[in-house]
C-alpha cells in the first residue's frame, strides 16, 4: 500500500496542472506575475447582507515519477483583503487551508453594509515584502455579481439581389372598326295623363295633452370632504453597524514592522510596540538588540537574537537544551555576536592580560612546589659493630636443631 501513494499523489497533481481553471458566475482567476502583484475585484452592495471570500490553491507539492518531490509550478500563497477606499475592513492569510487538497488558501466571512467594497487578492510574499510570485489561484465570493446573460440577436438575412429582367416590347392595341347606327325611324312616345289632385282628409281634433306632475325631489346633501388621516410619523433610519476590524496577525504585524523600517534595523521598542518577538521576524531581518555605554547601536539578525535569549534564564537554558538542541548551538556559536566592536576590544585586552598573568601564577606555584620537595644529600655514618659500608643488609642468623 505504501508503493502506491506516490503514484496517488502524482495523479492528484496531473489532475490540477491538466485540468484548466474555469470560473463559474461568482468565481475570478487571479492570475500574479512580477508586473500584476495584485488584483482588485470591485462589488457593490445594495443591502446588508452576510458574505463569505475564500480562494482555491489546490496542492502545494507534486511528486515527479523519479521520486522528487518540488513545489507545483504555478502554487501561490494567497492573500486577500476586503477595503472601503483605502480602509482595509479584513485580511486574511490561511484560514481556508486543507492540508494535501487546500493548502495555504484563505477566507473571510462577515456582514457589510450597502456600498462600494474593493476585494484585493495578492500573495503572502508580495505582503511581507519578499518577493511577487508568478503563480494562479480562484477567487470566490457571493459578491461579485454574475456576468449578464447574452441575448442571443437573430441575424438579419439579406435576400440576395436579383437583376431585373429586361421589359418586354408591347404591341399597340389592335381596335376594331364599327361602323355608327343609324336609326331611320323614330318611335314616338305616348301622351302622358294629367294628375288629379289628391282628396283632403280631414283629421279628428287632437286632445291637448295633461302637464306632467313634476315629482318632488329629495333635497341635495352637500358632499363634506374627507378626513384626511394623520399619516404615522417616519421611524429614522438606524445608522449601519460598523464592522469590526479583525486584529493584525503575526505575518501582518511583521510585515508592517519590517516596513516602516524602511530597511533600517528593527527597534527594540518597535517590536515591543507591536508585540513580536524574534521568532516571529524572518531569520535573516536586522535587528537592534541593545545599545553599549558609548552609544553604539548593536545590530544583529533575527534568528540570532532569539538564539541568545536562552543565556537570560538558567531555566530556559536547561530546556532549550532538551527540547532544542540545535537553538542552544546556534546561541553558543554566536556568543559575542550581541557586543559592538569596541567592546569586543576591551574584552581581548581583558582575555589577554588575565591568561598572562594567570600562567605567571601557574609558573610562581610550581617554582615554589620544586623548592619545598628538593632534599639535602649527605655521607651516612656507618654505626659501631654495624655491617660495612656497601653491605647493609644484616646477616641471617642460623637456628640450631634442637
Amino acid at each position: 500500500m505504501k508503493s502506491l501513494r506516490p503514484l496517488a499523489v502524482v495523479a492528484v497533481s496531473l489532475i490540477f496542472i491538466l485540468t484548466p481553471l474555469t470560473a463559474k458566475a461568482d468565481e475570478v482567476i487571479i492570475n500574479l506575475t512580477p508586473e500584476t502583484t495584485f488584483v482588485d475585484t470591485v462589488v457593490e452592495v445594495t443591502a446588508p447582507t452576510e458574505y463569505f471570500i475564500e480562494t482555491f490553491t489546490g496542492v502545494r507539492i507534486e511528486q515527479a515519477a523519479n521520486g522528487t518531490v518540488t513545489q507545483r509550478a504555478g502554487w501561490v500563497d494567497s492573500w486577500i483583503q476586503l477595503r472601503q477606499g483605502d480602509t482595509v475592513l479584513r485580511a486574511d492569510d490561511d484560514s481556508n487551508h486543507v492540508n494535501g487538497v487546500n493548502e495555504y488558501a484563505s477566507k473571510i466571512t462577515g456582514t457589510v453594509s450597502s456600498g462600494t467594497y474593493t476585494i484585493r487578492a495578492t500573495s503572502y510574499l508580495n505582503v511581507i515584502g519578499y518577493g511577487n510570485p508568478t503563480g494562479t489561484y480562484t477567487l470566490s465570493s457571493n459578491l461579485i455579481a454574475p456576468p449578464k446573460p447574452i441575448v442571443p440577436v437573430a441575424p438579419v438575412v439579406v435576400p440576395p439581389a436579383v437583376e431585373p429582367l429586361p421589359p418586354e416590347p408591347v404591341s399597340p392595341p389592335i381596335i376594331p372598326f364599327e361602323p355608327p347606327l343609324v336609326n331611320d325611324t323614330v318611335a314616338e312616345e305616348p301622351p302622358v295623363p294629367a294628375e288629379e289632385p289628391p282628396t283632403p282628409v280631414e283629421e279628428p281634433p287632437t286632445e291637448p295633452e295633461p302637464a306632467p306632475v313634476e315629482e318632488e325631489q329629495p333635497p341635495v346633501e352637500e358632499d363634506t370632504p374627507p378626513m384626511e388621516e394623520e399619516a404615522p410619523p417616519v421611524e429614522a433610519e438606524e445608522p449601519p453597524t460598523p464592522v469590526e476590524e479583525a486584529p493584525p496577525t503575526v505575518e501582518e504585524a511583521a510585515a508592517e514592522v519590517i516596513a516602516e523600517a524602511d530597511g533600517e534595523a528593527v527597534t527594540a521598542e518597535a517590536m515591543e510596540e507591536a508585540g513580536l518577538t524574534y521568532a516571529d521576524l524572518p531569520p535573516e531581518t536586522p535587528v537592534e538588540v541593545r545599545t553599549d555605554e558609548h552609544g553604539n547601536e548593536v545590530v544583529v539578525t533575527a534568528v540570532v537574537a532569539a538564539a541568545l535569549e536562552i543565556f537570560e534564564s538558567p531555566s530556559q537554558l536547561v530546556s532549550a537544551i532538551f527540547n532544542d538542541p540545535g537553538q542552544v548551538i546556534t546561541a553558543i556559536a554566536n556568543i559575542g555576536a550581541d557586543m559592538s566592536d569596541e567592546e569586543r576590544e576591551e574584552s581581548e585586552k581583558v582575555i589577554v592580560a588575565s591568561v598572562i598573568a594567570g600562567q605567571a601564577a601557574v609558573n610562581a606555584a610550581s617554582m615554589a612546589a620544586n623548592a619545598a620537595t628538593r632534599v639535602p644529600t649527605s655521607t651516612p655514618s656507618t654505626p659501631a659493630g654495624g655491617p660495612a659500608a656497601g653491605n647493609d643488609k644484616p646477616k641471617s642468623s642460623r637456628r640450631r636443631k634442637p
